[in-house]
């Protein structure tokens, strides 16, 4: 080696080691051998702070911009949604709102009788109507006489009420038959000429009457005492027939009244015990108006004896209702619960009973037709 002996050998530099550059500068253990090279270093690491803090203020900003956007873009989406759910109430509020209703029918004796349906009037009947669901009143009005009473109408089903408005005329007089053996005699009824027999009077004044049957040289003088409502018969003989016009006679048994008719003679009815009739074939002809009842019956007549005959009913169509409700027996018989539709009842008098375990018991007697359907109800309210 030169140079002085002894001389100091002069230090070797140090080493600097850098890491690995990362988002985050981790913490340095920075040696120097001056304050020059400690001075470089600490301006390095003051720079590479204040790069990282501006990278951070720039992402916030970023997030502070997207979620501004985000906000916006919300708050935009939400109000549309708003306005479309404002549009459809609009659009629903705007269409006519569909309402249950069902539909009645109102028939009434006599027909053209005014319909008023919660005061209303809706026309007259016979009428068919479409009402909403639900309670009514109706009344149904002819002239003076009027009815009112309340329904219930379902959704979707069909109700039918029958009301008679007319008022029955009571009967002023009373009906006289009269017969005779042989038939065809002639009938007087207090000196006036009424035909021949066998002869049905309907309506006779109330009180007693002189009837006088006559056929040739016989005259048969009888006082009959005539009442309101009821039949009063006179049967007489004239004398001893001959063979050609001998006779006999017919009893009907028949649960209601029937008038017995050949050809378009009447030749009596049921309300007499027995109708005499010539010997021989007969085609008869039995009607009851009041009931729409009509047969025929042919019925063969022996000298001197009596024939009988039997009628069976036909049935007839009877409906029965009540406000609210009520369990019907019929002529003592259970029938259901109302609404019953249509029951085939024989035709004639029938007694309705209705019963309800709060409201109590309506009784009724009714008249059921042959050809007409009888309808019949109740309002335990009133």
């Amino acid at each position: 080696m030169s140079g002085a002996p002894n001389a100091k050998p002069s230090p070797l530099p140090l080493m600097t080691v850098v890491p690995p550059a990362t988002s985050r500068l981790p913490e340095h253990d920075f040696r120097a051998e001056s304050p020059a090279e400690a001075d470089s270093l600490g301006a390095f690491k003051t720079e590479q702070q204040l790069n990282h803090a501006a990278v951070i203020r720039m992402r916030r900003g970023q997030l502070r911009t997207v979620g501004l956007v985000l906000g916006v873009s919300v708050a935009v989406l939400a109000g549309a949604w708003f306005g479309w759910q404002a549009l459809q109430v609009r659009r629903q509020a705007a269409q006519p709102v569909s309402i249950a209703a069902g539909t009645a029918i109102f028939k009434s004796v006599p027909e053209g009788a005014t319909i008023l349906v919660d005061g209303v009037s809706r026309g007259t009947t016979p009428v068919t109507l479409s009402l909403p669901a639900g309670q009514h009143t109706v009344t149904i009005r002819s002239g003076d006489v009027s009815r009112t009473l309340p329904i219930s109408v379902d959704a979707g089903a069909v109700m039918s009420q029958y009301v008679e408005l007319a008022v029955q005329p009571q009967p002023t007089g009373g009906r006289l038959e009269v017969g005779s053996d042989p038939v065809g005699a002639e009938v007087r009824v207090d000196g006036t000429v009424r035909g021949l027999t066998p002869l049905a009077i309907p309506d006779l004044p109330v009180g007693p009457h002189r009837v006088t049957v006559s056929s040739g040289e016989t005259v048969v003088n009888r006082t009959v005492s005539v009442t309101r409502g009821t039949t009063a018969t006179v049967v007489v003989s004239t004398g001893a027939a001959p063979a050609s016009a001998a006779a006999g006679w017919l009893t009907i048994d028949a649960p209601f009244e029937i008038d017995v008719r050949e050809g378009q003679q009447l030749v009596g009815t049921t309300r007499s015990d027995r109708i005499m009739l010539p010997v021989g074939s007969h085609d008869l002809d039995l009607t009851n108006a009041s009931l729409e009842f009509t047969g025929r019956r042919n019925i063969k007549i022996v000298a001197g004896k009596v024939a009988s005959l039997t009628v069976a009913p036909p049935n007839g169509k009877l409906s029965v209702n009540a406000v609210p409700w009520a369990e019907v027996s019929i002529d003592g018989r259970p029938a259901g619960t109302t609404p019953l539709g249509n029951l085939t009842v024989p035709i004639g008098s029938h007694e309705v009973l209705w019963r309800h375990p709060q409201l109590g018991e309506r009784r009724q007697t009714v008249t059921v037709k042959a050809q007409t359907p009888t309808r019949v109800s109740v309002d335990f309210s009133k």
